[in-house]
């Protein structure tokens, strides 16, 4: 495979608008039909807004990059796609924009032992390895089943400012957009390589690839990008800071026990409470075979526990490396570094059922929530806005199904049934959608007989507090929505 590759003149400056798109779009070309060469072309100038969209952190110094900087450097161009940690497929678009390697080499090139850390601007990173700037070494999947492919394409790593010929919606993807492409729509990537809003690119000392191992009912070997792209301080990551004034960054402990516990790794409530509270243990190993035990209560959705990545923003050194059991909650006995495995021990008990509980007293009502205090509205054709909260929505009824989930597999899901938060709204008769927008402007939409129809439809909830997803039984993956922040009736 090989990508096409062009050389851009470099473009007009422009002042970039405060909001939503560049004032002036590029002048495109069709879209490139692959052949068996690069193909090089004189194109138009683009403009480009005049100030730095990216600061090229080096050893020795700092360089700056407006767009028209980058516009100048070789061009890529290729499909990229991704996979979500749910199995959610977004099919390959055509993405312009300037490969790593290329932006290596403008800032000075990178040693052997370096890499790249890509800060976005709300401050997620990710470290690439020099093997994958160069070589692409990432692991692809089918876009119509989702299966990782038998015979790999060739992948490059870019940092996209332009999508099916148009520039990036700067509002929604700012400048530019982290991206792998390959030369054919014939591949996607995983979810956490595709970053938006990217501002920085620092050069780090770079640290070999690992795996970490979690046992349980089930099995799953967690790779570094994997554990890091969950310690973002957005998704799951947590800090603790020890008494040297040492600040370790890390995944809660209970989070990876979630991921096994049982035959949900990702969907619904990964962690199992009622098997948490049933009792088994968990054994965090090191390499050397030290091995920390756990009784779950310990653990149960314990944050003060972590399995941390890196100290004072670096890789851990080679005494701790790759991880290292961290928290207020631990013996210092108990901070073991170099863990290669996680094992959760419950299998003897996963087939057990739970013995049957009184029903819960019902709990007081939840005041009004205000609008300001609302991570969750319900507006539209409704006879009333609604606002609500968390702790509003497990104030109504609160049900728990089993259902085939986005990928058809069988899992557990909790939640309140839309069809209860339709009533509490109340639909106008004039009603025939709903839609439904997640936080990052990302909605779909679903005719409103059909969610009629759907008595086991939900809003779920999740791990992280505040945070909402879609559970919809018998429907397109494209409608399981996650981090909902809205109901638009329509």
């Amino acid at each position: 495979m090989k990508l096409h590759i062009r050389l851009i003149l470099s473009g007009l400056l422009l002042v970039a608008l405060a909001l939503g798109f560049a004032a002036c779009a590029p002048q495109t070309e069709p879209a490139p039909t692959p052949t068996s060469a690069p193909v090089a072309t004189e194109v138009q100038a683009t403009e480009a807004p005049a100030e730095v969209v990216l600061e090229f952190v080096g050893a020795a110094e700092t360089k700056s990059f407006t767009l028209a900087d980058l516009q100048a450097l070789p061009v890529t161009e290729g499909f990229a796609g991704t996979k979500s940690s749910t199995g959610k497929i977004t099919p390959p678009v055509t993405f312009k924009g300037v490969s790593l390697k290329d932006l290596a080499a403008a800032a000075g090139g990178l040693d052997a032992d370096s890499g790249f850390n890509l800060v976005a601007k709300d401050g997620y990173g990710i470290t690439f390895s020099l093997d994958q700037i160069d070589n692409g070494t990432f692991t692809a999947y089918d876009p119509a089943t989702g299966d990782e492919l038998k015979n790999p394409v060739e992948l490059t790593a870019m940092l996209a400012y332009e999508v099916d010929g148009q520039p990036l919606n700067v509002e929604q993807d700012g400048y530019l957009r982290l991206v792998i492409v390959s030369a054919e729509p014939t591949q996607v990537t995983d979810g956490h390589w595709s970053v938006k809003w990217v501002t920085t690119v620092e050069t780090k000392s770079m640290v070999e690839e690992w795996n970490l191992q979690a046992e349980g009912a089930i099995s799953e070997s967690i790779d570094r990008a994997s554990v890091e792209s969950c310690g973002a301080p957005q998704c799951h990551g947590t800090s603790w800071t020890d008494d040297k004034a040492q600040e370790w960054v890390g995944v809660p402990l209970w989070l990876f026990v979630g991921t096994v516990d049982d035959e949900i790794a990702h969907e619904g409530p990964a962690f199992n409470d009622a098997l948490a509270d049933g009792g088994y243990s968990v054994d965090v190993i090191a390499a050397d075979g030290y091995t920390v035990t756990f009784d779950a209560a310990r653990v149960k959705r314990n944050d003060n526990i972590l399995v941390a990545f890196k100290v004072n923003n670096n890789p851990l050194d080679e005494k701790y490396f790759p991880l290292r059991l961290v928290g207020s909650d631990l013996q210092k006995n108990e901070m073991a570094g170099q863990i290669a495995t996680i094992k959760v021990l419950v299998e003897a008990i996963a087939a057990t059922e739970p013995a049957a509980t009184e029903p819960a007293a019902t709990e007081p009502a939840v005041g009004p929530v205000t609008e300001a205090d609302a991570t969750l509205r319900i507006e539209g054709a409704v006879n009333q806005p609604v606002f609500l909260n968390e702790a509003a929505l497990r104030a109504l009824e609160v049900v728990k199904i089993n259902a085939p989930n986005a990928k058809g597999v069988a899992a557990d899901f909790e939640g309140v049934r839309l069809s209860t938060l339709l009533e509490l709204a109340g639909v106008k008769d004039s009603a025939t959608t709903v839609r439904f927008t997640a936080s990052d402007g990302y909605y779909s939409e679903v005719k409103l007989a059909d969610l009629k129809a759907c008595t086991d439809c939900l809003l779920g909830f999740t791990n992280t507090l505040e945070k909402f997803k879609l559970v919809m039984p018998g429907m397109t993956s494209d409608v399981w929505v996650k981090d909902i922040i809205k109901i638009t009736v329509r």
